[in-house]
């Protein structure tokens, strides 16, 4: 416990996000310093695991590390209904959130500048994020670098996008377009604004 002046604060939860890509792992350290979310550690522990293979490897690691919480993020990428539900239920029985997009972690990225409900193929949310209102560059190519200077003060218009896309694509295993990164924002880190 850390003593503050109005008495004893309680410290912070250890928390650990697990991405399977660096593009997932670059916005999630731009949220831990815009959010001063000292307390979450952002890893890619894996590209091209199952589902269930992403949950169990970041349990073993949850349990290194002796994590109190812990968060995986991935795509839909091939992955069957059935194999999401397993992930779901081994997810949740191990104190793992799901954070989920489908088709691909870009369709929360689309979300900061605009509102969608159509699905995107993975080439076409590059190809359009590559234009001149998005990054004006190759987003192919840009995936993996930072992303503050397009998103850092997008976060509030991504969240109220998401929030109007999950009115009516709130099923994680078969909606497409679907994302649910704007419930975990708050949950992990607490933005007393966006």
């Amino acid at each position: 416990m850390v003593r503050s002046r109005k008495g004893l604060k309680k410290q912070k939860e250890s928390i650990e996000i697990f991405c399977e890509g660096e593009s997932e792992k670059e916005y999630f350290n731009m949220l831990k310093r815009k959010y001063r979310g000292s307390n979450v550690k952002v890893k890619v522990i894996a590209a091209d695991l199952s589902g269930k293979k992403l949950v169990e490897k970041a349990i073993k690691k949850m349990k290194h590390d002796k994590v109190q919480r812990g968060y995986i993020v991935f795509d839909r990428d091939e992955h069957s209904k059935q194999e999401l539900q397993e992930v779901q239920s081994l997810a949740s029985k191990n104190n793992i959130g799901v954070v989920f997009s489908s088709i691909d972690f870009e369709v929360w990225i689309l979300l900061h500048f605009e509102f969608i409900t159509r699905a995107y193929s993975r080439k076409e949310l590059e190809d359009k994020l590559s234009g001149e209102k998005y990054f004006n560059t190759n987003y192919r190519q840009f995936k993996g670098d930072s992303y503050e200077d397009f998103l850092f003060d997008r976060i509030e218009n991504a969240v109220k996008n998401a929030k109007l896309l999950y009115k009516t694509h709130n099923n994680w295993i078969s909606d497409d377009p679907f994302t649910n990164i704007h419930l975990f924002i708050d949950e992990i880190f607490h933005p007393d604004n966006y």
